[in-house]
């Protein structure tokens, strides 16, 4: 897993076996009824919170490895991911400045990133910049969730493809921190 820091931080790091899964994620996404929100094409964004998302109980099966890593790179004991939802972007499709709420952390895995100007732009508050992330097809990136981004409008006709899902790390690991402490006095 890859920190990057600077003014603001974030996480990338690339799906395990991302080219295996690919093709089965995108299988069960295209079973999901043809659903638009805003200016995005195609996503489950606004399809009711019981509908069955096979897609999602795929991935966050295979997901778990990167979350206990997160979850112990953050010192704590415990994770827990809130929900989960697909994007699929074609020509002229955005989405606006927005953050999430009610949450620790946004993930993005970019299932389908044919060209890297379509990343997320995450705006930095600190510098009035975007913050360069540094991310291809297959990574997931994780960012605090109060962080301003977007995904800037697809100019061409390659299809963008993400799940983003929100987690919160909680009960924090108090012996790890305190072992860390006496280790960084010495």
């Amino acid at each position: 897993m890859k920190v990057h820091k600077l003014n603001s931080f974030y996480f990338t790091k690339q799906f395990e076996n991302h080219n295996f899964h690919k093709n089965i994620i995108l299988g069960l996404i295209k079973k999901i009824p043809k659903n638009t929100h805003d200016n995005i094409t195609h996503t489950d964004w606004s399809l009711p919170e019981d509908y069955n998302r096979e897609y999602l109980d795929y991935f966050y099966l295979h997901i778990k490895s990167y979350m206990r890593e997160l979850n112990n790179f953050l010192n704590t004991k415990k994770w827990k991911i809130y929900n989960g939802w697909f994007q699929q972007y074609y020509q002229n499709d955005t989405h606006p400045w927005h953050t999430h709420d009610s949450t620790n952390f946004t993930n993005v895995y970019y299932l389908e990133l044919p060209n890297k100007k379509y990343k997320t732009e995450i705006f930095d508050n600190l510098t009035n910049k975007l913050i360069d992330v540094d991310v291809k097809e297959g990574d997931i990136l994780t960012f605090p969730a109060f962080y301003s981004h977007r995904s800037n409008i697809i100019l061409s006709n390659e299809r963008k493809t993400v799940i983003s899902f929100n987690s919160n790390f909680y009960d924090c690991d108090q012996e790890k921190i305190n072992s860390a402490l006496t280790k960084s006095i010495k």
